[in-house]
């Protein structure tokens, strides 16, 4: 019984040692996010579609327009 109550304690201390080690810093996430994301919002690898379509658009717009 004392082994049990001594294992339970040791994973208890690792448990919050290993939070207290992960807390991260979620501004720093946030910013390196930010560089996938395009103006308007758009993902530029989850939405390379949208935004091929988009470019297509775009380009034909200012074509007609020249």
């Amino acid at each position: 019984m004392t082994a049990f109550i001594i294992l339970l304690f040791f994973c208890l201390i690792c448990g919050a040692g290993g939070y207290l080690l992960r807390q991260a810093d979620w501004q720093s996430i946030e910013e390196e996010n930010a560089r996938y994301y395009t103006a308007d919002g758009y993902h530029l690898y989850y939405d390379r579609k949208i935004l091929r379509r988009l470019h297509r658009q775009e380009s034909a717009t200012n074509k007609t327009n020249e």
